[in-house]
């Protein structure tokens, strides 16, 4: 699996909704597979000293999977609504209530910053996911927080881009796919074919 499938959604929580993908017309759950869970926690900055091994990975899957369920909730409802769901808001507030969190300070390039982060690999990617969530909110208008145009593509993204344009999960992926169709649909109207 190619880690720049696991980053495209632009904040941690959605790129947990794109965690389950469509291949072959079917809906796949890329977190089924250990080793595509430890790749989606290593390149979303999750994993600390965790080993592949280590116990705390294999319950993380289920913690991720609940979230994952109230992310995409949350997405259908900025869809649908403009804005979070009450139902939506509740399971999250409740998810924050569980954590168990640390905090510290860091120094940073002449600057200070408190640092909060999970106690545990399960509170450290829940509070990571959560606050994703809150912080994209905060930021950009629920708009911006867009399914990709391709037709057969399920995942979605943070429009970051400064004229609020963007249509695809990734060019590579999608824009290049949609492009070449639209050229090659083109060029047979104008053939008559």
């Amino acid at each position: 699996m190619e880690q720049k499938v696991f980053t495209l959604g632009g904040a941690v929580w959605i790129n947990l909704t794109n965690t389950i993908v469509r291949q072959d017309n079917q809906k796949v759950d890329l977190l089924e597979e250990p080793s595509h869970l430890l790749q989606w926690l290593g390149v979303n900055g999750l994993l600390k000293d965790e080993l592949p091994d280590d116990p705390g990975i294999v319950t993380v899957h289920d913690t991720l999977v609940r979230l994952r369920d109230i992310c995409m909730d949350a997405i259908s409802d900025l869809h649908r609504e403009g804005n979070l769901s009450d139902r939506t808001y509740t399971r999250l507030e409740k998810k924050s209530c569980d954590l168990v969190l640390d905090v510290r300070m860091e120094r940073r390039n002449g600057s200070i910053h408190l640092i909060h982060e999970g106690r545990s690999l399960k509170d450290r990617v829940s509070y990571a996911v959560l606050h994703s969530l809150v912080e994209t909110l905060a930021k950009y208008p629920p708009e911006r927080v867009r399914k990709c145009e391709h037709e057969s593509c399920i995942l979605h993204f943070v429009d970051t881009s400064k004229g609020g344009k963007r249509r695809w999960c990734s060019m590579d992926l999608c824009g290049n796919r949609q492009k070449a169709a639209d050229f090659y649909a083109r060029k047979k109207e104008r053939l008559g074919n």
